[in-house]
This record gives structure tokens, C-alpha cells and sequence, in this order.
């Protein structure tokens, strides 16, 4: 496995929460995916799931450097399986540029409590 690049984050919980209160669904739609808003809002931990949905996205900006290349937040999600681990999935500019640099896959790591969220990726290609 060859690493193209590597991304770690850690947010507090509040402020996402303050973000979504504040700016309500402008913020969600611009950050998130319509599939991880209905993640999180089935979730008792609401805040802490989007909280560490952010952190990833940050993550993945990091190892791809994404804000050099225009890509959105909402052109990254984070899915979860049904044995609930969490991956990554690319839309849009962030795609392209994954295809054009032949990354074949990320590995995630998340982590959240009641106060804080973090999150570690790593870009590869084989």
C-alpha cells in the first residue's frame, strides 16, 4: 500500500451543534449528504455523529488536500455498514481528483464522546 496522504482532525462537539442551530439546514445541506443527516438525526447522540462526520471530512480534506482543489464538504460522506464501520465516499470534484491520482481506497478512524469527535484517514493506492 502506497500513502498518498494522511489527514487527522478533532472538533468540539458544541460547535457543531452551535453551527446547526444557528444556520439550521443551510449548514447541514452545505456539509452534509442527505443519507448522513438521516444517519444522525436517527441517532440518540445526534450532535456527537455529526461531530464526528465533520472531523472525517476534515480528515479526508487533509489527506487529499481538498480545499487546494475547490472540492465541498458535501462531495465526501461517511457511510457506515451494517457491522457499523465507517467508510468514505467521493462525489463530484473529490472523485475525479481520487480517479486521476489512482486512490484505490481510504482507511477511517473514528472516535467521539460526549464533548469531542476525531477522526483519522489515510489515502492509499496499491
Amino acid at each position: 500500500m502506497n500513502v498518498i496522504g494522511i489527514g487527522t482532525e478533532i472538533i468540539e462537539c458544541v460547535r457543531i451543534a452551535k453551527m446547526i442551530e444557528r444556520h439550521g439546514e443551510l449548514f447541514l445541506e452545505r456539509v452534509y449528504r442527505p443519507e448522513e443527516v438521516n444517519y444522525c438525526m436517527e441517532r440518540s447522540s445526534a450532535t456527537q455523529h455529526f461531530a464526528a462526520r465533520w472531523a472525517a471530512k476534515e480528515a479526508v480534506m487533509k489527506a487529499i488536500a481538498g480545499r487546494q482543489r475547490g472540492i465541498r464538504w458535501n462531495e465526501i460522506a461517511i457511510a457506515v455498514d451494517a457491522q457499523t464501520i465507517p467508510s468514505i465516499r467521493l462525489y463530484g470534484r473529490a472523485a475525479q481528483w481520487s480517479a486521476s491520482r489512482d486512490v484505490e481506497g481510504f482507511q477511517l478512524s473514528l472516535g467521539r464522546c460526549r464533548t469531542h469527535a476525531t477522526a483519522f484517514v489515510i489515502a492509499f493506492k496499491n
